[in-house]
Formats: structure tokens, sequence, C-alpha cells
């Protein structure tokens, strides 16, 4: 086994927790870069460690040594996203970092939108390749399994409704953060480490048949209800705020007439996992509000 010493950005955080326990499953040594009141959220196998994401001189010590560097942005939806993008290629650059790997955490646009969550994003797609020798993009394929279990939406579903901005009729192909985290260990380790690596669930599925796995697993009806991304946002804002849920519910907003239809994916890019939906809701407590 190829062991490397890792450094995760947001490792504390829902879909930075899924990597680091991919990366640990993997057999690799993991430094969680964490805030110093989140220090007991952090994995017991992994080592913390502080950096000012703002600070390129502070976050080129917390790479220095590392063999890879897993970047993940914060839920910021201002400019100060596009700062903390800007430092995090300084810092990889001055550190030297050999490989790293961007989880964009979203579907992300080709090109610049306008909105500084994306578009530092979009940077760092961008700019990552000139200062690693290796440099990996990994997105999902659509939405991830956790969002069904979030604050907002697990008493619904313990009610019986699925609310989700998305149409009933549309199949996605849903995908755990477990597999998320196995993707991007797999990454790692690679020889040659693709420059895109897209993640998707095994099965696509309508909102209807959504519902159904859900009903099967939780033992309940439940019924799939499409909702408009306001209403998303109101769901979303007690538990995210103002600003980060309406950025949120922005990301379920359908382009205007005449926008481009995204690229097709390619085979290559795309790494199927392996977790199904049904399997997924069968082993959480939907009776234990997330965090």
């Amino acid at each position: 086994m190829n062991t490397s010493t890792v450094i995760v950005h947001g490792a504390t955080g829902i879909q930075g927790a899924a990597i680091v326990r991919g990366l640990l499953s993997a057999g690799h040594r993991v430094r969680g870069i964490v805030r110093r009141n989140s220090f007991s959220r952090l994995h017991a196998d992994a080592e913390p460690v502080q950096a000012d994401l703002l600070d390129p001189g502070s976050l080129a010590g917390a790479y220095s040594g590392a063999d890879a560097v897993i970047v993940q942005l914060p839920l910021v939806f201002t400019d100060l996203a596009l700062r903390q993008a800007e430092a995090v290629l300084d810092g990889l650059r001055k550190a030297g970092v050999r490989r790293v790997v961007l989880n964009t955490g979203t579907v992300l646009p080709p090109a610049p939108v306008g909105v500084p969550f994306v578009d530092a994003r979009v940077l760092l797609s961008a700019e990552l390749s000139r200062g690693a020798e290796a440099a990996t993009v990994v997105a999902p394929a659509r939405q991830y399994m956790e969002n069904l279990v979030a604050p907002w939406s697990a008493p619904l579903v313990r009610a019986g409704e699925v609310a989700y901005p998305l149409p009933r009729e549309l199949p996605v192909p849903w995908v755990a953060l477990d597999d998320l985290g196995a993707a991007v260990a797999g990454v790692i380790t690679a020889t040659a480490p693709p420059p895109l690596r897209i993640v998707a669930g095994p099965q696509a599925l309508t909102g209807d048949e959504v519902a159904a796995e859900l009903s099967a697993a939780l033992g309940q009806p439940v019924r799939w209800n499409s909702i408009s991304p306001n209403v998303y946002r109101e769901m979303l804002a007690p538990h995210l705020g103002a600003e980060a849920a309406a950025g949120i519910a922005a990301a379920y907003t359908p382009p205007p007439s005449g926008a481009p239809a995204p690229p097709e994916l390619d085979p290559p890019e795309l790494e199927t996992g392996t977790t199904s939906l049904r399997d997924w809701a069968a082993r959480q407590n939907w009776r234990v509000d997330q965090s």
C-alpha cells in the first residue's frame, strides 16, 4: 500500500469528515485543517492543524511535509471566497505541494458566472494544475444523499415528505458522501490521477423513486414534494443563516431560457459509487437531527 500524508481542508465538515474517513480507511496519514473550537470534532486518528485561510504563508506552513492536499472552501458567498481561493493557490505554490485534489462540493460551470461562491471554485479548478505536478477536480454528478438527512430535511422525511427543489420527473444519481471519500482516496493513490473525476451514485432516481426507496428503508410511506428554490431557502435559513441559505438556494434556480446545456459526462471521468439510496437510508438515524 502506498501511504501518503494528506492535508484535508474542512476536515470536520460533513463532506470533509467523509473524505477523512476514506483516506484513513485507505491507510493514509491525515492532518486536518480545523478551527481551534472544532478540534474535538476531528476524527480521532487524524492530526489537527491550524491555518489562516487568508494567509498564504500560514497555509504553506500547514502544507509543509504533506504529499497531497485536499482543498475544500467553506460556505462563503461574498468576495471573501475569491480571496480564500487566491490564498490557497499561493500557499500551495509556496509549499511546492506535488498532488492536489479540489472537492468542489457542487457541479461547476465551465466559466465564472459572477457569483463569488461559484467563481472561487472555478478559479481553483482552472489554476490548481499550474502549481502542482498532479491536480484533480472532484465533483458530484448531482446531489448528495446526506442532503436528505440534514436538519432541515430529516424532520419532514420522518413525517413522510421529501421537500426538495428538483423536478419530480428528473432522474438524479444521488451519491453518498462515503463514496465521495473513497473516490478522493483513489485519486490520491492513482499512478496517473485524472484532471477531473465526477462521482455519481449507482442509480438515477426520479423524485417518486427517491420517495419509494426511503419508504422501504424507513418502513413508512414517504412522498416526494417538488418545492421552489425560494421555499428551500426558507427551510435552510434557520440552520445556515440567511446568506448561506440564499446562496445554496440560488444554485437550484433553473438557468435562463437559451442558456447552454451542461456538457455530457465523459465516461472516463465518471466514477460510480456503490451505495444505493435504500442501503444508505437504512443506516441513518432519522430520529436524531444531524449537524
